[in-house]
């Protein structure tokens, strides 16, 4: 059995709109369950974020033998915080 060209559009444009319906109700879902808003989240002090990346520098490098990817692994969590590393006096 053959399907006429009027049906099969028939049958698109459906698909089309329950495809709306699913995009507009997921988004709807995430305004008011939870997309967490940037401006409401609380920026780390530099100390803070220190501290936190130091804590994931020791879990991933537990030696201080292995000095290059540990200052590589935190200078990468510090500028993912948004900082820049400080820079002593020395240089």
């Amino acid at each position: 059995m053959k399907m006429r060209a009027q049906t099969k559009e028939d049958i698109m444009l459906g698909v089309r709109q329950i495809c709306k319906m699913v995009a507009l109700s997921f988004a709807g879902v995430l305004v008011i369950f939870g997309a967490p808003d940037a401006f409401a989240q609380k920026k780390l002090t530099y100390e803070q974020a220190y501290r936190q990346c130091k804590q994931q520098v020791d879990r991933t490098y537990p030696t201080a033998t292995e000095t290059t990817g540990r200052y590589l692994h935190g200078g990468a969590c510090m500028k993912q915080l948004g900082f820049n590393l400080k820079k002593s006096g020395k240089f």
